[in-house]
């Protein structure tokens, strides 16, 4: 049974016992590319972006993808000391943080236009001051570069609840409940977690363990919550 992961380290964790045992064949891509795998058929079981679960009408699982606060790997990088009212770029990678963040910029009156780049960070930046950069792309950038903003901590700062990136869909039962028990054994397993993945991704082990642990990976009451906000605000600003 083929069954979608997000390509980025955010999901390393959550299935790394579950691809060791080796029951489900597993299918990377980005958050875009794993909606349209599910939508066609080609995969049971996914993490998909909140906004394509809202407008699909969806059922939620209850593996998600979250932050309740910064989360380091959703961020606006910029060659620039603060954010000005020039252009923002933004990954074309993505439809849970853009919409994110054409909420906020309204939210907070900003006048940046939000223009959307189908190219790498590095690229971006040499047309625009600001990018808007998602997953190991991100995490790297914020090494280069300097964040202005962390889609998480502003989501956090103006809902007053955590950012709910992704969540888990599927057409097959028991699937959820694995890829759950997966997570919560790597909770209980961290060091080997942030051993391997810092040799895999060439990270330092002291930021792996950090993000690994900011993570929110079930869905609970408040994510709940913060997902009919975004529905809510998607509605007001006339993004679904």
């Amino acid at each position: 049974m083929r069954i979608g992961k997000f390509g980025f380290v955010n999901n390393f964790m959550p299935y790394y016992k579950l691809e060791k045992e080796g029951k489900y064949e597993i299918v990377e891509g980005s958050p875009r590319i794993l909606a349209e795998l599910f939508e066609m058929g080609e995969i049971s079981y996914a993490p998909v972006p909140t906004f394509e679960l809202i407008r699909k009408g969806y059922e939620p699982r209850k593996f998600c993808v979250a932050s309740d606060g910064e989360v380091y790997s959703v961020i606006v990088v910029s060659k620039k000391k603060r954010l000005d009212d020039s252009p923002v770029a933004i990954t074309g990678n993505s439809m849970t943080s853009a919409n994110m963040m054409r909420i906020i910029k309204e939210e907070k009156g900003l006048v940046n236009k939000l223009v959307v780049c189908n190219c790498r960070v590095e690229e971006m930046l040499k047309n625009f001051e600001h990018a808007l950069v998602i997953g190991d792309e991100a995490i790297k950038a914020r090494m280069r570069f300097r964040v202005l903003m962390d889609i998480g901590e502003e989501w956090k700062e103006i809902t007053g609840l955590p950012a709910v990136f992704g969540i888990a869909v599927s057409r097959v039962d028991g699937i959820d409940e694995d890829l759950i028990a997966s997570l919560r054994w790597g909770r209980e397993n961290m060091e080997e977690i942030v051993r391997i993945a810092s040799e895999k991704f060439k990270l330092p082990a002291e930021f792996l363990e950090h993000y690994f642990s900011t993570l929110i990976h079930e869905l609970g009451s408040k994510e709940r919550k913060s997902v009919e906000v975004f529905r809510e605000m998607c509605t007001e600003y006339e993004l679904l």
